[in-house]
């Protein structure tokens, strides 16, 4: 007896699917970005700050190179980038270079990004890095872009890499991140940057 085509339950399936397929991967994201994995190196050849709010990764980077665990910061300097927040990044890429307590003199360096995004960031510090032979970096960004960043640099890094949040929190929303944040990190899975 042959069976009938029934293009109603095909058409079911595939909706259940492919249903099941978008909440285990929007379970997946949300929880990488509530939940990152967040390094601590001991010694690495520069740390690298991509942009964002004028929060304290800035300082962080700063403070991380005086304890010891990088002599170089690069600091992303994007285009769009205006008005204070635009100031602070060239106020402290103009402080460079800084004096350490045991005397080390750390170099701080803003770069732009090839576009201005992380995607862009990524890519030119990439570049920056081979042309200066840096084999390990650590990134500082907030806690919910910590996941976004590490797989933007796993696409593009051949180097040791570390990915940081910073110890005082941007006061963005743990939902505002999850909504903007969850998307990126889709993004940055199926459209690599490298």
């Amino acid at each position: 007896m042959r069976r009938r085509f029934h293009p109603e339950r095909t058409g079911i399936v595939a909706t259940t699917v492919f249903a099941l397929v978008a909440t285990v991967a929007g379970l997946s994201a949300g929880s990488a970005v509530l939940h990152p994995r967040v390094d601590s190196p001991d010694r690495v050849d520069a740390i690298v700050v991509v942009a964002g709010a004028n929060d304290d990764r800035y300082i962080y980077a700063r403070h991380l190179a005086e304890r010891g665990v990088a002599d170089r910061v690069l600091v992303s300097r994007p285009s769009s980038s205006t008005g204070t927040y635009a100031d602070v990044i060239d106020a402290y890429c103009a402080s460079s270079p800084v004096r350490a307590r045991d005397g080390r003199s750390i170099d701080i360096e803003c770069f732009a990004p090839d576009i201005d995004t992380t995607e862009g960031e990524t890519t030119a510090v990439t570049r920056i890095a081979r042309e200066r032979g840096y084999e390990s970096l650590l990134v500082v960004t907030y806690w919910g872009h910590v996941s976004r960043v590490r797989i933007y640099f796993e696409q593009c890094f051949d180097g040791a890499f570390s990915v940081t949040d910073t110890p005082r929190p941007l006061s963005k929303s743990r939902k505002e991140a999850l909504l903007h944040e969850t998307g990126g990190y889709v993004k940055a899975l199926v459209t690599p940057a490298c």
